[in-house]
């Protein structure tokens, strides 16, 4: 993960600086319409932080992470991304209206979805299966690892939101949530490194 700190710390901080204008009560709560904004911004903040995250995820293999790589690997697959995030969110969307779990077993049995997008991988969907099959085990405890750490951290971040109050509780909940989130993603990069180079298939990008 620290191969990618050039990448993962500004765009760790600058999410976090995003997150915390979004909720900084003058702009955010004095009508409907200031609190949609906020919302939209917050929520594109976040899926292009997570862009990046993932594909510096997907460099740590071959050594320190530069920007012209992450760069690349996201101007040439954003349309892809922008896709499929639509679709993943649709499905995520479906499940947790229907239930909590449904939409929580969609996003365990995706966590290399992004990362194929990124790869540029021509069917996402079946590099990310591919992953679950050939890693079994190796996709299971992590799962269970990060769905452990996280559930903690989400009830965690209850109690700093109750005592601090935002826009001063974003930044230890989004500093500690971001490394979170982007040292879980390496993790699951560097699983689906191995199971590409297991299932003999290579990446698109340099």
């Amino acid at each position: 993960m620290w191969r990618a700190w050039r990448i993962l710390v500004p765009v760790i901080l600058v999410n976090l600086g995003i997150q915390a204008i979004t909720v900084w009560a003058p702009f955010t709560y004095d009508t409907g319409l200031w609190a949609f904004a906020s919302a939209l911004v917050s929520g594109l903040a976040l899926w292009i932080a997570f862009a990046f995250v993932c594909a510096a995820a997907l460099a740590v293999s071959h050594g320190p992470v530069r920007w012209s790589s992450v760069l690349r690997s996201v101007r040439n697959n954003v349309l892809r991304y922008v896709v499929w995030s639509l679709v993943w969110g649709a499905a995520v969307a479906v499940g947790l209206a229907l239930f909590v779990l449904p939409g929580i077993i969609v996003c365990l049995l995706t966590p290399f979805l992004a990362l194929a997008i990124l790869d540029g991988q021509p069917n996402p969907l079946k590099s990310n299966l591919r992953a679950i099959r050939t890693r079994f085990w190796r996709w299971l405890i992590t799962c269970a690892l990060a769905l452990l750490v996280l559930t903690i951290a989400w009830f965690a971040s209850g109690f700093v939101v109750f005592f601090l109050r935002p826009p001063l509780a974003t930044v230890p909940v989004w500093l500690v949530g971001g490394s979170l989130i982007a040292w879980f993603m390496t993790a699951f990069a560097m699983i689906y490194r191995s199971s590409a180079a297991l299932g003999g298939s290579t990446s698109t990008q340099a």
